[in-house]
């Protein structure tokens, strides 16, 4: 029954991977509009984990056009969504190449199809799926942790920020010392080492944003919740 199963699975992967090859030869456009929509997914995916980390709800500030540039926020987020999807080609294209048959197999063959029964029982295309939608949700996920933690211990570029006007209850104009968080078309998410606290500034409040290029770590009070600034 095992062995029936990896059979009927690994033909049937053989097949989807041949369509799919068919697919991208005659649409080979629609072909890389799907795999960038899909990278911006995993991109929606780090912002919101990002952001979540300083207990603010992206959906709340994002727009479509921000979907769309989602992927690009951070560079290794776009290199690695790259190497994945390079990689995953590679694989799938030798694999197409050299289909094993379970008819043919040691002890050692059985007991391993023996373990990956279940999923045998998987549509090729479905069992895809899942790998994918795994490896959108995880990357961007680990990726926004670290660099969460990165921005706490103030391990990225610090900036100083100057507003066109005060930002809310404290007539403040000039932030010595902030790091980027995140950026969207109509908000700026930075970090304000010394308050300790994430700031949501709009872009148009804007008036200059300058690297501090030899500033120390700041010692920090008590941590307070994101505050929204117009």
């Amino acid at each position: 029954m095992v062995i029936e199963a990896a059979s009927k699975y690994y033909n049937q992967l053989n097949n989807d991977l041949k369509a799919v090859k068919k697919y991208i030869h005659n649409n080979f456009g629609v072909f890389l509009t799907i795999l960038y929509l899909l990278g911006s997914l995993s991109g929606v995916v780090y912002l919101y984990v990002l952001l979540n980390n300083f207990s603010v709800d992206i959906f709340n500030f994002i727009e479509i056009s921000d979907f769309l540039l989602a992927l690009i926020s951070n560079f290794l987020l776009i290199t690695l969504y790259t190497t994945i999807i390079v990689l995953t080609a590679i694989y799938l294209n030798w694999r197409s190449g050299h289909m094993p048959d379970p008819s043919k197999t040691t002890v050692l063959k059985k007991l391993y199809y023996g373990f990956g029964y279940p999923f045998y029982l998987l549509k090729p295309s479905y069992s895809l799926m899942l790998f994918l939608a795994l490896i959108i949700s995880t990357y961007p996920t680990m990726l926004a942790h670290s660099h969460s933690k990165d921005i706490i211990n103030e391990r990225t570029m610090n900036y100083h920020l100057s507003l066109n006007y005060p930002i809310a209850q404290s007539k403040v104009t000039q932030l010595q010392n902030v790091q980027i968080v995140a950026s969207t078309m109509r908000n700026l998410f930075v970090y304000d080492n010394k308050q300790d606290e994430l700031l949501i500034i709009s872009q148009e409040n804007i008036s200059a944003l300058i690297p501090n290029l030899h500033q120390g770590k700041t010692i920090k009070p008590k941590s307070k919740a994101a505050s929204s600034t117009q």
